[in-house]
């Protein structure tokens, strides 16, 4: 089956464009090959630059008959990057300071070491705070302040900013500080420093209002897990800071834009001081041990991932792109060091260029999804782009 797709905004509709509508159209060939293949059960991409969006891409699968531009998915974690502009958001007001203690923010967050663990460094996953076993999450469904206190009373695994370990748990203390210094419960608080200044009317972490615009997760372990009433009464319940949040391509591309426009101050959600800390890596000089006992470079920011200078990912397969003029293989993603990226579980990814003046948004539903295709098509849009700087 060939997959079939609609725009929400045809590319030739939207902004004045910097590529051709076909030009972009073959950039998103290598998802629709993927979906048509059943690789990938369907996909949403949405590419924006700082003036507007330029296109919404619609590519349902046989499982995903209703699929449209507003299909909410779950966004795992691509949830991170959102908590950390929040936080940026507050110490732009001067609310949190990123290398105070996280104690001084948060009291109960006590045992040895932990007196030097700065907000920083949970913010760049250099903590040594223990994720939380998976299997609590799928057998006791513990509420927010029950995982929040197990992060504060867990030993440290390291001591803080000598080494990198990815950890989704150490968010609930970013969640705590959050909401202490707002006053607000933590998902109003996000809702306030965030979703609601850029308009993102679909991002929550209970989306059973709109019950039928989710689309459903597929994979082991977590096959229908999404629209289970359960599931989603225990999500909405738990707010999941580290990756709970559902949401839109739309949202996601307001989000990538109003970063753009904080560089320069431009109109945007951060100061230019603030968005420049926030993408800027945070890790050299501290390695990353993967499972297979391999030492890799961590490229990690505040919130976000930075790409290698060889355009490939931390803790990501390197994927080759196909050249659709058949010169050859594209064996990286051309972006600038200034690039800025997250992606979750779910195959969901958000991809900032502020050099390109770029924001390129790749979703679908299945869980542990091959980063390949999204690669492919990321790379096609930097070679299709005209060879311009960003306008701050």
């Amino acid at each position: 089956m060939v997959a079939s797709s609609r725009l929400s905004v045809p590319f030739s509709q939207a902004v004045p464009a910097r590529l051709e509508p076909a030009a972009l159209r073959a950039c998103l060939a290598p998802a629709a090959r993927a979906v048509a293949a059943g690789t990938l059960p369907c996909s949403v991409i949405g590419i924006a630059d700082s003036s507007g969006v330029l296109g919404i891409e619609v590519l349902p699968g046989p499982g995903t008959p209703r699929l449209d531009p507003e299909s909410i998915f779950f966004l795992a974690s691509v949830t991170k990057p959102v908590v950390a502009t929040a936080v940026m958001r507050l110490v732009d007001a001067g609310a949190v300071d990123l290398d105070a203690p996280v104690q001084s923010y948060v009291p109960a967050f006590k045992g040895e070491g932990k007196s030097r663990v700065s907000v920083r460094h949970v913010l760049s996953h250099t903590a040594g705070i223990a994720d939380l076993d998976p299997d609590l999450l799928r057998r006791q469904r513990p509420s927010a302040q029950r995982m929040l206190g197990l992060v504060c009373t867990s030993d440290l695994r390291f001591e803080p900013g000598t080494r990198y370990e990815y950890c989704s748990a150490s968010f609930f203390l970013l969640a705590e500080i959050m909401a202490r210094a707002t006053g607000l419960p933590f998902p109003a608080a996000l809702r306030r420093l965030v979703l609601d200044p850029i308009g993102m009317t679909d991002t929550s972490f209970d989306p059973r209002y709109a019950r039928s615009r989710i689309v459903t997760v597929e994979g082991v372990p977590l096959r229908n897990f999404i629209v289970r009433e359960l599931t989603l009464r225990f999500l909405a319940r738990a707010t999941l800071p580290g990756g709970g949040t559902f949401g839109t391509a739309a949202d996601l591309l307001a989000f990538g834009r109003a970063l753009l426009r904080s560089f320069g101050s431009r109109d945007g959600l951060l100061s230019d001081d603030a968005v420049t800390e926030m993408t800027t890596e945070q890790t050299a000089g501290i390695v990353e041990i993967g499972p297979d006992g391999a030492r890799r470079d961590p490229n990690y920011a505040l919130g976000w991932g930075k790409p290698r200078p060889d355009g490939t990912l931390p803790s990501v397969v390197p994927t080759v792109a196909v050249d659709p003029e058949g010169d050859g293989p594209i064996p990286w993603v051309p972006a600038s060091a200034r690039a800025f990226t997250h992606g979750g579980a779910t195959g969901t990814r958000i991809w900032v260029d502020p050099e390109r003046d770029l924001v390129f948004v790749f979703l679908t539903n299945l869980w542990g999804a091959s980063d390949g295709p999204m690669f492919d098509c990321l790379a096609q849009v930097y070679r299709a782009l005209p060879d311009q700087r960003s306008r701050g």
